[in-house]
C-alpha cells in the first residue's frame, strides 16, 4: 500500500510538472536588462516585450540592473530559479569579464542562451583634419607615424579596446590607447584634435559623423554595416581583428528543456517581426542572423580570442 501510494504521488507530481511546463508561461516573465534605463538595449527590450506579450499572453517585466559591465544582472539570473520566469538581456562583454576580473558565477555553466537579438560592429572615427578617409589610409598613416595616433575607447578591456589591440597586432601598427568613460567625454578631445581617433558603438558617433565634426573611416565587422554601408570592414582585410558586439537573451542553465524550447521559438518569432526589426535598425544595431548553434560556437570563439588578447596585453584588472 505504501509503495503504491508513493508511486501514485510521484506520477502525479511528474504529471503536474509536465502540465505546468506545457502551459508556460502562466504568469509574467521578468527580463533583467544589464543596461541603464533609456539605453538602446533597454528601448529594444521593451519592444521585444510588447511583441512577446502579444504572442505568449503574459507581460514581460523589464528590470534594469546595470553595473560591473553586465555582471550584476548576469549574477542575479544565474542564481534565479530555473523556471523560465527570470531571463537576462546582456552583451558580449559577458565573455570578456571572466578574463578581466573574478566573477561570482560562471556564465558557461550557469547560463544558457535563448536568442541572439542584435549585433553591432564598432565604428572607427577620426579627427577630420587627418589625411585618413578609409582603413588603408588609417593603417598607412599609423605605419608612417608610429605612436602618434591616440585612439579612445570607453574603457580598458572593453570590446572596442580589444578590437584596437587586435588591429594593432594584425596590421603591425603602433597606436596609443586612451580610455575614457564615455564617448561623450572623448568627443571634445576628438573634435579639437587632442585625440586622433575613437572606436565606439555606432549610435554615439553617428550624429557627429553626419554633421561633419568627425569622420568614419572603418568598422570592426567583416561585412558592410546597414548604417554605414560604405565604411570599410576591418575584418575583410584582417579577419582575426573582426569584433562584432552582440546582445543576447539568457536563462538559468537548469531551465527545463520544454520551457527553453518554447522561449526560443517565441523569441525568434518576435525578432522576425517588422516592429522589432525596425527598432533594432533605428537604434543603430543590426538584426542578428544565423542559428542558435552558430551563436553558441561564436560565444566560445569570442571567449577564447578575447582571453588571448587580455593575457597578451596584461589587461586583467584584479
Amino acid at each position: 500500500m505504501r509503495r503504491h501510494f508513493l508511486l501514485t504521488l510521484t506520477a502525479l507530481l511528474v504529471s503536474g510538472a509536465g502540465h505546468a511546463q506545457g502551459n508556460y508561461p502562466e504568469r509574467p516573465i521578468k527580463l533583467i536588462v544589464a543596461f541603464a534605463p533609456g539605453s538602446a538595449p533597454d528601448i529594444m527590450s521593451r519592444v521585444y516585450g510588447e511583441k512577446l506579450k502579444e504572442q505568449m499572453g503574459q507581460p514581460i517585466v523589464v528590470d534594469n540592473r546595470p553595473g560591473a559591465t553586465g555582471a550584476i544582472g548576469a549574477d542575479l539570473v544565474a542564481k534565479a530559479p530555473a523556471d523560465g520566469y527570470t531571463l537576462l538581456l546582456n552583451s558580449s562583454a559577458m565573455v570578456i569579464n571572466p578574463w578581466v576580473k573574478k566573477q561570482p558565477f560562471d556564465f558557461r555553466k550557469d547560463l544558457v542562451p535563448v536568442a541572439r537579438t542584435a549585433d553591432t560592429p564598432y565604428l572607427v572615427t577620426v579627427n577630420p583634419k587627418l589625411p585618413i578617409h578609409n582603413l588603408a589610409e588609417f593603417v598607412d598613416y599609423a605605419k608612417k607615424n608610429p605612436g602618434k595616433l591616440m585612439c579612445a575607447t570607453y574603457g580598458i578591456a572593453s570590446p572596442p579596446h580589444l578590437a584596437l589591440e587586435l588591429l594593432k597586432k594584425e596590421a603591425g601598427i603602433d597606436v596609443i590607447h586612451v580610455p575614457y568613460k564615455t564617448f561623450g567625454q572623448a568627443l571634445p578631445d576628438l573634435v579639437s584634435g587632442q585625440l586622433s581617433c575613437s572606436i565606439d558603438p555606432p549610435t554615439s558617433p553617428a550624429p557627429h559623423v553626419a554633421a561633419g565634426a568627425i569622420r568614419a573611416v572603418a568598422q570592426t565587422g567583416n561585412a558592410p554595416m546597414d548604417a554605414f554601408p560604405k565604411v570599410d570592414p576591418i575584418g575583410k582585410r584582417f579577419p582575426v581583428a573582426t569584433v562584432v558586439g552582440w546582445q543576447a537573451i539568457y536563462a538559468p542553465a537548469a531551465t527545463p528543456a520544454p520551457v527553453l524550447s518554447k522561449l526560443r521559438v517565441e523569441w525568434q518569432k518576435a525578432l522576425a517581426s517588422d516592429a522589432v526589426q525596425k527598432t533594432i535598425r533605428d537604434a543603430g544595431f543590426q538584426p542578428s542572423k544565423g542559428t542558435l548553434d552558430d551563436f553558441s560556437k561564436e560565444i566560445d570563439a569570442d571567449y577564447q580570442k578575447f582571453g588571448r588578447v587580455i593575457k597578451d596585453n596584461d589587461l586583467r584588472l584584479d
